[in-house]
């Protein structure tokens, strides 16, 4: 695919963007349980951003992280608009946790140091255990949009 110091680069514009969306799905939901979990993906994503940063400033000190444009990106991270169903956002941000999660295992292949290979590793694990988080999330949502399809009083309050 490309050279180690690109795919951090890569991996750490993903990982900004990720952030970004899980905070407006967070914003989008009107359920309390699945906004601490889309906050919770997003702290996540933020602290994998912030390891990918310190290991480009450990492997690359004289260089800067200049991250690629959206443009640039190899594969396209989700987005969250505002018309979009909760179902079609979990879709989305699933498939994302699986191209990112298959990314990571390039990666690996990649590294030529242990640490980046467990590195990326790790991430490979924890953005394939967000998929899950996701997928099991996606099949509560299903049920929510035909509860509330088939029971317009839902959210009428006593």
């Amino acid at each position: 695919m490309t050279d180690i110091e690109d795919m951090i680069r890569i991996a750490i514009r993903s990982e900004v963007d990720a952030a970004e969306n899980y905070g407006k799905a967070t914003e989008q939901t009107k359920i309390f349980l699945l906004k601490d979990k889309f906050k919770f993906l997003q702290n996540e994503e933020v602290g994998h951003k912030n390891l990918l940063e310190k290991l480009f400033r450990a492997k690359f000190p004289d260089r800067d992280m200049v991250l690629p444009e959206d443009s640039e990106m190899p594969f396209l991270s989700f987005e969250v608009t505002d018309d979009m169903q909760l179902s079609e956002i979990l879709k989305n941000a699933m498939e994302a946790e699986k191209i990112a999660s298959d990314f990571y295992k390039e990666m690996e292949q990649a590294a030529e140091e242990e640490n980046e290979k467990a590195m990326a590793r790790y991430l490979s694990s924890m953005e394939e255990s967000h998929y899950y988080l996701l997928k099991s999330e996606l099949e509560i949502a299903y049920n929510f949009e035909l509860y509330d399809e088939v029971h317009d009083m839902m959210h009428a309050g006593p």
